[in-house]
């Protein structure tokens, strides 16, 4: 493609500043030097050879309506190239991975008795059958609710009672205990 010199022009105005909006911003062009005298009238012209003004004016509202007009157009010696970004193959693409599953977690609420020995040992159990889900053992419905709203994305008011807390966590694979 050929690059052109294009002259766009506004009839009937000595200065006129179009705003023409390109994506979410505005593009202010200046169109100047028109003139109107008993010898005829001069539109007010901006002249460009830049590609993305020049789409960015015959796309906009103005043009459309007949406000702006192509003046005089000149096609330039140089050689307008539009370049692009490659388009990756679909073995480059990374597949999504699986939400990784949360390992056995033993949390407990500051007032709970310590029983990080029993745990141990329903871990040791645990270990021993392969479980489908992971299990994740709590105290109190707060740290049960801390965990399900950081992990999962769950909202803390819609986890009123144990039942629906257990029922979160089965629902993303999870089995809650409450010891």
């Amino acid at each position: 493609m050929k690059k052109k010199r294009i002259t766009y022009g506004v009839s009937g105005m000595m200065e006129y500043q179009a705003v023409i909006k390109v994506g979410r911003n505005n593009m202010k062009v200046l169109f100047t030097d028109g003139s109107i005298s008993a010898m005829g009238v001069n539109p007010a012209t901006f002249t460009t050879e830049n590609y993305m003004v020049q789409h960015a004016i015959e796309n906009s509202t103005d043009f459309k309506r007949g406000r702006i007009k192509v003046v005089n157009t000149i096609e330039l010696k140089e050689e307008l190239r539009i370049e692009r970004n490659s388009v990756k193959p679909a073995a480059e693409v990374p597949s999504p991975n699986p939400a990784p599953t949360p390992a056995p977690i033993s949390t407990k609420c500051e007032n709970a008795p310590d029983t990080q020995a029993d745990n141990k040992v329903e871990a040791e159990d645990n270990a021993e059958t392969v479980p489908v889900t992971t299990q994740v053992e709590f105290s109190c419905n707060d740290d049960a609710k801390d965990y399900l709203e950081q992990t999962f994305g769950f909202v803390r008011s819609k986890l009123r009672n144990r039942e629906d807390i257990v029922a979160a966590g089965k629902a993303r694979g999870v089995d809650i205990i409450f010891v």
